[in-house]
């Protein structure tokens, strides 16, 4: 199963020196409704509803999402994501990840398809869990099916607005990893202080997690090459823009010299696309 993440050329030198992909608490999204939230309705009275709005202050403080989409094609995420077409889109295996394993997310991958909504599902719980002992809030390192319900209604769920995202999470546990203790059930993390008071956790990939590379048609070639051979990467793609067209085609990366010199009108590009072999363009299954 391959999903994928968009960002900047900086954040994918990060990525590549490092082998880390980011986690994120919820309190620092940047959508304010994307926020855990706990049914609160009528029946529950004041008590009922200032319990569920601690409940979701717990797990907001204490458990991180990886924001992952199922598509690399998208011109709004290139633009809102990957620094306006001229960063990259990275491809995940996420099974190499260790994003599909049940004991160490909260959330594995394939659990992880956002619901989106023109309003929060505010009603009260379907059924109640009986798979096992009680969960502790914001404390939840292992995929418990039967609470699958209250995990999608706490991390699962975003307005109707963003849903060209088709966005997968990954979620998990943070509880406890702080810089002098970079590690627990949930794996191996660095805390990244950010200059707004945020933070990021970045999780240690195994090798072999990222397996294709896209640049945008915005990128720099001379800085996509600098990347390209400092990090020794094969296989890269980069997008091209066709001259009375909106649509975007990628090709393989062979060199700056070879992508000014052909930067001119460069027509049907199916011969191209027969060339370029990998996962990048596939249905997801």
């Amino acid at each position: 199963m391959r999903l994928y993440k968009y960002m900047s050329l900086a954040s994918l030198k990060a990525v590549l020196e490092h082998n880390t992909m980011g986690f994120s608490l919820p309190k620092d999204l940047n959508d304010p409704f994307d926020f855990p939230t706990a049914p609160d309705v009528q029946d529950y009275g004041f008590f009922g509803s200032l319990t569920a709005s601690l409940k979701g202050s717990i797990w907001a403080q204490y458990m991180g999402v990886c924001s992952l989409t199922r598509t690399a094609t998208n011109s709004l995420m290139w633009a809102h994501y990957a620094d306006k077409h001229r960063g990259a889109v990275i491809e995940i295996d996420v099974g190499t990840a260790g994003f599909l394993n049940t004991d160490t997310n909260a959330i594995p991958a394939h659990f992880g398809s956002v619901i989106y909504l023109n309003n929060p599902n505010m009603s009260q719980y379907a059924d109640t869990p009986n798979s096992g002992p009680g969960v502790v809030v914001g404390e939840l390192y292992n995929f418990r099916v039967d609470y699958y319900q209250q995990l999608q209604r706490l991390f699962l769920s975003k307005p109707l607005c963003w849903a060209y995202e088709e966005e997968v999470r990954v979620v998990k546990c943070l509880r406890g990893v702080d810089e002098d203790q970079p590690e627990n059930e949930s794996g191996t993390f660095t805390v990244v202080r950010r200059d707004d008071g945020s933070s990021m956790h970045a999780f240690h990939l195994p090798e072999g997690s990222v397996t294709q590379i896209c640049f945008g048609i915005s990128a720099n070639p001379y800085e996509v090459h600098r990347i390209v051979n400092d990090f020794e990467l094969e296989g890269c793609l980069i997008g091209r823009k066709r001259r009375g067209s909106y649509d975007v085609r990628f090709e393989p990366f062979q060199g700056a010299a070879e992508m000014i010199a052909g930067s001119q009108d460069w027509g049907d590009s199916s011969a191209v696309f027969s060339k370029v072999t990998g996962a990048l363009w596939s249905p997801l299954s």
